[in-house]
């Protein structure tokens, strides 16, 4: 109680790259439990909600409680002006990780006015610590909104932090450019999203750094994701996919893998989630080159009630990704009871373990995926085996108030470090 009390003296700045969206409603539910936990959230994103995200969640509500960084760009140049003359040094944040990339240092300096519009919204707040939700952008504007906050408050002010949750892939495929090691350094604390995510960062940050990697674990709102009543009963079965359509999420893999179990099987694949750069018309053209196109649907970007209605539907849920962090989406199948397929990588197999709450099948492994498929539409034993276990594995490990305990703890510490 007297770490959350302390922790509430000044809100906890959030900063995403789009809010609300639909595919990142965890967030909002994280902020929720923040806040019924008594610790109070300003939610900052760097652009609007896009038109598909005003499908999310309570959007508006959210969208009404946010500020933009972008909506102001005069301010924000003035700001960076100002920042710059008094104390040159910020400048040192843009040349020195971009080398001689001159496109590198644009961005950078983008991402540095954006972080001296953040520092001003926060002082105006009392707001004393930010939190990015990704490694990329979010955070190299926290990192930076906090600097500038630093380097222009007065001796008896105190200090203003900022940590990251990361979440993975994205962040690691770029080293270099995300500047993953110089963000630990810098950073207060990093949440990890698995314990996958947190190797990969002490593979890349200093051994000195690795007590500020926690791992904690994203979470569901289990009151929402009950477990269905009873299977669905379907007159042919239902596979579901909930991804965006895009070529890392293994949806080609999927088709062709339903081709091979469609000459002993009757099914429907439904295929949720936004196009990525067309790439739902490659994944069709592909259907109906195989004979698929009558049991392919392509359904597109859903809500989160969307989704939830589609797995209350579906016989099979499948994941087939080739690079993923760990998507909560499997923990609400797993909590609406839904049998899971899907890929041994990254993250998954801390939840999804194989022939225990889930089956697993190699990334890129067309026959395997098939096999799987399977092996869950013909044997009833399995699939109450498995969707008990999961559920289970999701309530001791995924529930969001209890996982969002660490991170206020978290906070309160940073709090704690400069009482007001």
């Amino acid at each position: 109680m007297t770490a959350h009390k302390n922790a509430a003296r000044s809100p906890i700045s959030y900063l995403m790259t789009h809010f609300p969206a639909v595919s990142h409603t965890f967030v909002a539910d994280e902020i929720s439990a923040l806040e019924a936990s008594g610790v109070p959230v300003a939610t900052f994103a760097i652009n609007p909600p896009r038109n598909v995200d005003a499908k999310a969640t309570d959007a508006t509500e959210w969208s009404q409680r946010t500020t933009y960084l972008k909506r102001r760009p005069l301010g924000t140049i003035w700001l960076t002006m100002k920042a710059l003359v008094w104390h040159p040094s910020l400048l040192g944040l843009v040349v020195r990780p971009g080398g001689w990339d001159a496109k590198a240092y644009v961005w950078r300096i983008f991402h540095l006015a954006e972080g001296a519009a953040l520092a001003e919204q926060m002082r105006r707040i009392g707001s004393q610590h930010v939190h990015a939700h990704f490694g990329q952008s979010p955070a190299t504007i926290a990192w930076f909104a906090a600097e500038v906050a630093n380097s222009c408050r007065r001796p008896d002010d105190p200090q203003v932090t900022w940590s990251v949750t990361i979440h993975g892939w994205h962040e690691f495929t770029n080293e270099e450019h995300a500047g993953l090691r110089a963000k630990v350094a810098s950073a207060a604390f990093v949440a990890c999203i698995s314990d996958f995510t947190r190797s990969q960062l002490c593979r890349i940050s200093s051994p000195r750094d690795w007590s500020k990697l926690h791992v904690i674990r994203c979470g569901i709102d289990l009151d929402r994701f009950t477990r269905r009543p009873h299977p669905p009963d379907n007159d042919r079965p239902r596979v579901l996919v909930v991804a965006r359509v895009s070529p890392e999420k293994g949806h080609l893999v999927l088709v062709d893998a339903m081709h091979e179990l469609a000459a002993r099987h009757d099914f429907d694949l439904d295929i949720l989630g936004p196009d990525a750069d067309g790439f739902s018309d490659v994944v069709m053209a592909r259907a109906a080159e195989l004979g698929l196109a009558d049991r392919v649907h392509m359904c597109g970007a859903a809500t989160h009630g969307e989704v939830a209605r589609a797995l209350d539907g579906a016989d099979v849920f499948c994941l087939p990704t080739f690079a993923e962090g760990l998507p909560v989406v499997i923990m609400e199948a797993m909590a609406r009871g839904v049998p899971v397929v899907t890929t041994y990588i990254a993250g998954i197999p801390e939840l999804a373990i194989h022939n225990d709450t889930a089956l697993l099948a190699p990334a890129s492994n067309a026959t395997a995926l098939a096999e799987g498929i399977e092996r869950l539409l013909t044997d009833p034993v399995l699939r109450d085996r498995l969707t008990d276990s999961a559920a289970q594995r999701v309530r001791q490990d995924h529930d969001v108030r209890r996982n969002v305990e660490h991170l206020a703890h978290l906070f309160a510490d940073r709090s704690m470090m400069n009482p007001s």
